[in-house]
């Protein structure tokens, strides 16, 4: 599996849709970006993801600002699921 240009981040079409990852975990990019666009720091998501160092976090943030447009789309398209979840369960109900 080939690493990326960030040592703690890689990307595997096989995990994760083939988002990119914190080396041995399952922890997306996007997900620790998301995590530091609401307030949280480094040590908190830390905290809120125990497989991880801080060094996998800066890595991670490093990779996400250097890749803007890729896992803001891997973002969006998380939101869209999330959506079309919530209303197709919502009106299989009716």
């Amino acid at each position: 599996m080939p690493k990326l240009d960030f040592r703690n981040i890689e990307q595997d079409p096989t995990r994760c849709g083939g988002q990119p990852v914190v080396v041995g975990t399952r922890v997306r990019v996007g997900v620790i970006l998301g995590c530091y666009r609401q307030g949280m720091s480094v040590e908190e998501i830390v905290q809120q993801y125990p497989a991880l160092k801080p060094a996998d976090v800066h890595d991670a943030l490093a990779y996400a600002y250097d890749h803007l447009d890729e896992v803001e789309a891997d973002l969006a398209a998380d939101d869209e699921t999330a959506v079309k979840a919530r209303y197709t369960g919502g009106q299989s109900g009716s």
